[in-house]
């Protein structure tokens, strides 16, 4: 193996890459983003049967407190018009018909197949929980543990005597918005309603193998009743936990049965699930084929292709369990826009924040080109081609970006007009876009200012304005943070971002350390070694540790003390954080870059990459670490040492121009709204790709009680650092991914709280200890979760009380 392909998989060793499914885009939990449109169940992400009743009954309890509702209702008491169209009859559909029934809405329940469809096709006897078990129910639609025999026999009473409006075998085909109500057209009829609830789950579309022959009656998409099979020669194709359970199922009924799975290896399937599996493979009595696709199936064989070539199986059935799909062509008949779905307005937006950023980051860094006439204005290039190149460049593109900038600011203020009920629907969103125009005025008439006639506004420099707004930024949406989401970690943690942005990096190097050094209060020493020349900016390097802060090294105006001050944060202080608490010690609770990330970014981190592709991506960073060194190196022993190395200039240029200026500004704010806040901290940060090589050594772990893992992908999904969490719970084994940077937003949004922070007892590299150290965050807010739920986790992995 070339050193640089065993480097990058050593950084990544055995890390899951798995990716999440794209659910209908929803705000405030429940509606679509066709207003009045509503999704429920399985929909909304979470497939827990408890979770998708309450959801149903958490619905109606909105649309009965919803005024506009209440009055359509009143202005439209046509009989030709219900309050309510119900599409699906699952736990949810039934659940919100059950509650609508009671308030008196006029409504009807639409469904393709049958009354509770998904439970009546699970496998007979298979097992039901009732969870998360707090809090209690609130929908009518009650159950308990047990099977499912036991859990429709109890559905079946719940709604019996009930006379709910519900029509089986009749499947809608899509929903149109007209002037004051939607019509909704199904195979059998089209019915006008006030609102819609879609709550038709995502488990009626099973993926397809797309290969010859997978249209034979043998071929099936889901196990009923393996009792109908005995003494077949089976395929099963899949591996997670449905293609597992019927693997075991059918072999515990007489058959023959061989398991081909694409992968090497399993990464999904419950505990449970793996260890009955092996104990029949052990027995004989399934075969696993890994490494394995479906090739052909033909009457009497099926063809797989192997890593050893064609191998051909007698066979008598197949199921072809590799997953379901949601049915993306109905919401996009209907208008329903998906989660990451791309049309020609974002990308046009996704522009003009690049644009904005341009002009933010280049400008700052472009020469100020006096203009006191039209002849001057147009004599701008030849001024900035007599400034050095750097500068020459810088002042070209944010020229050219403003211009940009100005056109795209034309469309997105009509759009804002158009859609100024999609935009402003809300206190917050009023509030948030309002705050964005806001920025984009004052850095579009602070660039102007100064960049054409060298005018500071209010006396400040552009700098301090672009730290300023930085921190206010922080401050804003730190405090939406811990509105959300207001677990004591999450408190703590933003209030520390927000502290330190403010007071280290905003209060201190701009108005205090210049204050004091004016007035002579800080002495020969400090304004001798820590800011020479008044350079009071160096204050920074206190708490940004090269190389995110090369200055700290890679100086011109060298001084013992920030030698020594950067050497130690990047050499001993942040190695030791990392080696107790993972790389989320600095990114999560200290870095500037983190704060925005964690507070502005905060509602945007499901957009972030996932999958094998997006996880090579991460080593962007190490590519950017080795040209930081090589730069400081150059840096270092032309000005500290006096050896004349001409290329050293450049080499900082260039870093500047490309890693400070396009990486860190451009693409870090440019792909907030798109890509996740995180992108630059998890591609291209340099001194987060040297945490990466620390962190490997780290006892910093977060674990789970796979016991209780329903693997719902939600803990994959929420992190924008691209991290297969789900992948690492499923199979037990501690998360120890390198990117991981102490948000707690898995732990935190986990439905069935199997998550938790915690410590090995010694340096493991392999990842092989499985158990914790000891259970160093009891005390509920270092972990994100209450403390009685903490100890009822605890009572569980140590088995009861």
């Amino acid at each position: 193996m070339k050193l640089p392909s065993f480097y990058f998989n050593w950084l990544q060793k055995d890390n899951p890459t798995g990716t999440v499914d794209r659910f209908p885009e929803l705000k405030n939990k429940f509606e679509t983003t066709v207003p009045g449109i509503y999704c429920a169940g399985d929909l909304t992400g979470i497939p827990l049967i408890k979770l998708a009743a309450e959801s149903g009954y958490k619905i109606i309890e909105r649309l009965a407190q919803d005024e506009q509702f209440a009055g359509e209702r009143n202005d439209k008491k046509s009989k030709e018009i219900y309050d309510l169209v119900i599409l699906g009859a699952g736990p949810a559909g039934i659940s919100a018909s059950l509650h609508a029934a009671e308030l008196g809405f006029r409504h009807i329940v639409l469904e393709s197949s049958q009354k509770f469809n998904t439970i009546v096709n699970f496998p007979a006897g298979k097992p039901v929980y009732v969870t998360p078990e707090k809090p209690p129910m609130k929908s009518d639609l009650k159950f308990s543990e047990g099977t499912k025999e036991t859990l429709l026999d109890e559905f079946n009473r719940n709604i019996e005597n009930k006379n709910l409006p519900l029509k089986e075998n009749e499947t809608v085909k899509k929903i149109e918005k007209t002037d004051g109500y939607f019509i909704v057209e199904s195979s059998q009829a089209t019915y006008k309603a006030l609102r819609v609830i879609v709550a038709i789950g995502k488990t009626g579309n099973a993926r397809r193998l797309k290969v010859p022959g997978e249209d034979l009656p043998k071929v099936y998409t889901r196990l009923i009743d393996p009792g109908e099979h005995t003494g077949q020669d089976i395929l099963v194709v899949g591996g997670g936990d449905s293609a597992l359970e019927a693997a075991v199922a059918l072999a515990k009924t007489g058959n023959n049965v061989t398991l081909s799975y694409r992968k090497a290896a399993f990464s999904r399937p419950k505990e449970r699930n793996t260890a009955a599996f092996n104990q029949l493979v052990e027995q004989g009595k399934i075969t696993p084929i890994f490494e394995s696709t479906v090739k052909e199936i033909k009457e009497k064989e099926v063809v797989l292709t192997t890593k050893d070539g064609e191998q051909g199986l007698p066979n008598d059935a197949v199921f072809a369990l590799i997953g379901t799909e949601i049915p993306i062509q109905f919401f996009k008949r209907s208008g329903i826009r998906m989660e990451g779905e791309k049309g020609g307005a974002y990308y046009f937006r996704f522009a003009a924040l690049l644009l904005f950023s341009c002009v933010l980051y280049f400008g700052k860094k472009a020469p100020v080109t006096k203009i006191g006439s039209l002849a001057e204005f147009f004599s701008i290039p030849r001024m900035l081609f007599d400034k050095q190149w750097p500068s020459m460049v810088n002042g070209i593109l944010a020229w050219a970006s403003y211009m940009g900038m100005l056109m795209a600011g034309v469309f997105l203020l009509g759009s804002l007009i158009v859609d100024a009920k999609k935009y402003f629907d809300h206190p917050w969103n009023s509030f948030k876009y309002s705050f964005y125009g806001a920025i984009l005025i004052l850095f579009g008439y602070i660039y102007l200012s100064y960049n054409l006639g060298g005018n500071y506004l209010l006396g400040y420099a552009p700098g301090f304005w672009y730290t300023a707004m930085y921190s206010l930024t922080i401050v804003i949406f730190g405090f939406r943070r811990i509105h959300m989401n207001p677990t004591g970690y999450i408190k703590r943690q933003t209030w520390a971002l927000m502290a330190f942005q403010c007071i280290p990096l905003f209060i201190l190097p701009v108005f205090v350390f210049p204050f004091l050094g004016n007035a002579g209060l800080l002495g020969p020493w400090i304004m001798e070694n820590v800011f020479p020349g008044e350079s009071y900016w160096r204050a920074y390097g206190l708490i940004l540790a090269w190389p995110l802060f090369i200055h700290n090294l890679a100086t011109g105006q060298p001084t013992m003390f920030w030698l020594l001050v950067g050497l130690a944060q990047a050499f001993v202080i942040i190695p030791w954080l990392n080696f107790k608490w993972g790389k989320g010690a600095y990114c999560g609770w200290i870095c500037s870059c983190g704060a925005l990330a964690e507070t502005l970014g905060d509602e945007y981190r499901t957009k972030a990459p996932h999958g094998p592709a997006a996880k090579k991506t991460d080593n962007v960073g190490q590519v950017v670490l080795w040209f930081a060194g090589i730069m400081t190196i150059a840096i270092m022993l032309s000005t500290w040492f006096h050896i004349n190395l001409p290329f050293a200039g450049g080499l900082k240029s260039s870093y500047e121009i490309v890693v400070d200026i396009i990486f860190a500004g451009v693409l870090g704010l440019g792909v907030y709204f798109f890509l996740s806040g995180r992108l630059w901290c998890r591609w291209f940060c340099p001194l987060a790709a040297l945490m990466h090589i620390y962190t490997r050594f780290s006892v910093y772990r977060i674990f789970a009680n796979k016991k209780r893992c329903i693997s719902c992908n939600i803990c994959t999904k929420v992190c924008h650092m691209g991290i297969d969490v789900m992948g690492y719970a499923n199979k037990g084994i501690p998360m120890n991914d390198v990117e991981c940077v102490r948000c707690s937003a898995c732990i935190v949004n986990c439905p069935m709280q199997v998550l938790t922070f915690g410590e090995v007892d010694t340096i493991d590299l392999d990842n092989t200890r499985h158990t914790q150290k000891h259970f160093p965050l009891q005390p509920g807010w270092q972990s994100g979760l209450p403390k009685k739920d903490i100890e009822m986790r605890l009572e569980e992995e140590r088995g009861g009380p």
